[in-house]
């Protein structure tokens, strides 16, 4: 290769550097000599203030600076991004995977709402089998197979519903009063066992799936009999110009923050003895924005309060 032609070839190669998705940093005796845009950005630096300085000036980590002189790769959380990095002899590459982790995040916690969200009308229907082979009056059969008849459509517009970036479908407007009968009677063994009783304040109508607002006002009302006190559980709505709300509240001791439970596997300083996921108020948080609303967590002047909102806007 002439002269010109290694020249040339060295501009395409440092051309090729500037346009790469890869960060290049180049070094020599601890210096650098080069580092791309891509590079300059990861490392959060300025190409022209770190160009002949000390090799930890433009890294900023102890950790790459090791890598650099020893060699070899490693995966490592920098500055809030999550990088790959390659070290040989006088050059270390760096690709960011920050995208790729919060992917790997977010599909993990899908799979753990997808297991909640088939965890309930499983856990139903398998307590109304058990129900069935114990043995029951003709007319108490009937019922109990219309309720199993109900959950496994719920399972099969579950599966319709996949991939987990949509949001039930069906909605229509209805009266929440529709919602009562079948929740009190999946509940029904959990009220008994608790000694708890229901009372109902929901004369409105609001648009959405029924299904949603089924599950979601499930998984409330569950959270009240598994961590109250038992005894009264209201379910009341009312109406402002914002829209509709609707609460699920029980007389247990204020809690000190409510925002945090509804991040997914948190769970309140009174759950340590109670078994559960921590994906309940998840669920609900995500179940309502599927609808335009949303989700919340408040003090009332008898306990707890956690509820949902239905926009007008939405229908």
């Amino acid at each position: 290769m002439t002269p010109v032609e290694a020249v040339v070839s060295l501009k395409a190669l440092e051309h090729a550097w500037e346009q790469a998705r890869e960060g290049v940093v180049l070094h020599a005796e601890e210096r650098v000599t080069y580092l791309n845009p891509e590079a300059a950005r990861l490392l959060e630096v300025a190409r022209e203030r770190v160009l002949g300085r000390p090799l930890l000036l433009a890294l900023r980590d102890h950790r790459l600076e090791r890598l650099c002189r020893e060699g070899g790769q490693a995966r490592l959380e920098l500055r809030g991004r999550h990088l790959w990095a390659k070290a040989a002899p006088g050059v270390l590459l760096l690709l960011d995977r920050t995208g790729e982790q919060q992917r790997l995040e977010a599909l993990e916690e899908s799979s753990r709402v997808l297991a909640h969200e088939f965890r309930t009308p499983v856990t139903g229907m398998l307590s109304l089998i058990e129900a069935l082979q114990q043995g029951l009056e003709p007319d108490q059969q009937a019922e109990v197979l219309g309720l199993l008849l109900q959950e496994a459509q719920r399972l099969r517009r579950l599966v319709e519903d996949l991939p987990l970036t949509r949001v039930p479908g069906q909605e229509r407007t209805f009266a929440l009063e529709e919602l009562r009968p079948r929740l009190e009677r999946f509940l029904a063994p959990q009220l008994a066992e608790r000694g708890a009783r229901i009372t109902w304040k929901t004369p409105h109508t609001v648009w959405a799936s029924p299904d949603a607002v089924y599950q979601a006002l499930l998984n409330l009302l569950d959270n009240a009999l598994k961590y109250g006190p038992g005894g009264e559980v209201v379910v009341e709505s009312t109406r402002d110009a914002r829209g509709v709300w609707l609460e699920v509240r029980d007389r247990g001791s204020p809690l000190p923050d409510y925002e945090p439970l509804f991040q997914p596997g948190k769970r309140g300083y009174h759950a340590a003895s109670v078994r559960g996921s921590g994906l309940g108020l998840a669920l609900v948080r995500r179940l309502a924005a599927g609808w335009g609303g949303h989700a919340y967590g408040r003090a009332w002047e008898g306990g707890n309060a956690f509820g949902l909102q239905f926009p007008y806007d939405r229908g």
